[in-house]
């Protein structure tokens, strides 16, 4: 989703600064929330400035890309193996604990099969 315009943040506080109507008439007449309203009306308190934050950047990843390579490597000796025995192989070489799906979404951002030999 896109950050609102600087031109509408300004708006907002322009017309809480103005004093004539509530945070609620606020965001109605800018068909925005009022959580948005209030927290436009914190950012100018604290820093002077609408501008939009940057991301936060989310969750960092559970496998580091050392150990994508090594089950990239391990998959291509080994394709039969399962995923709890590559979770085992992990938890050996790596001393690190992750979920099965992890390893099979790590797997499939490798492009790896997730088939088994017969």
């Amino acid at each position: 989703m896109q950050a609102y315009s600087l031109d509408l943040r300004q708006r907002v506080v322009r017309a809480y600064e103005q004093g004539r109507r509530t945070i609620s008439e606020i965001a109605e007449q800018f068909s925005v929330s009022p959580g948005f309203v209030k927290k436009m009306l914190r950012q100018w308190r604290s820093t002077g400035d609408l501008s939009p934050l940057p991301h936060g950047g989310g969750k960092p990843a559970s496998l580091s890309e050392r150990q994508r390579g090594l089950l990239r490597r391990k998959v291509r000796q080994h394709d039969d193996l399962s995923l709890a025995e590559l979770q085992d192989y992990l938890r050996e070489e790596e001393q690190v604990e992750v979920h099965v799906s992890t390893i099979c979404r790590a797997l499939r951002r490798l492009d790896l099969p997730l088939k088994k030999s017969r």
